[in-house]
């Protein structure tokens, strides 16, 4: 009986010691460094601000073209009578306005 309960008490006291254990982590956090030239720094800036644009330009672009096709739809079927009934507000193209500024 005393051979049991030391059986016991060793494999439960190797298995608390074998769970309490944290696993080793080997990865490293690896970062790599890219060296750009003033001319690429520039270029890489001009090619973001210029899709940024383009982006905010279709986001304000696309819910005026989904407005003005369901109007073209309503007077097709007959619901809208008047041009003067609907006032359709006129945006500014974000791209006309917008002004390259030299990289620096």
């Amino acid at each position: 009986m005393k051979i049991l309960t030391t059986t016991a008490l060793v494999l439960t006291s190797a298995l608390t010691f074998s769970s309490n254990a944290e696993p080793v982590n080997t990865d490293i956090e690896h970062i790599n460094v890219v060296y750009r030239t003033p001319f690429e720094y520039s270029l890489y800036l001009y090619t973001q601000d210029t899709l940024q644009a383009f982006s905010q330009q279709l986001r304000e672009e696309i819910p005026l073209r989904a407005k003005q096709s369901s109007l073209q739809m309503a007077k097709a079927q007959g619901f809208i009578i008047d041009d003067d009934e609907i006032a359709l507000e006129s945006t500014n193209s974000i791209l006309s306005t917008w002004r390259l500024k030299a990289a620096e």
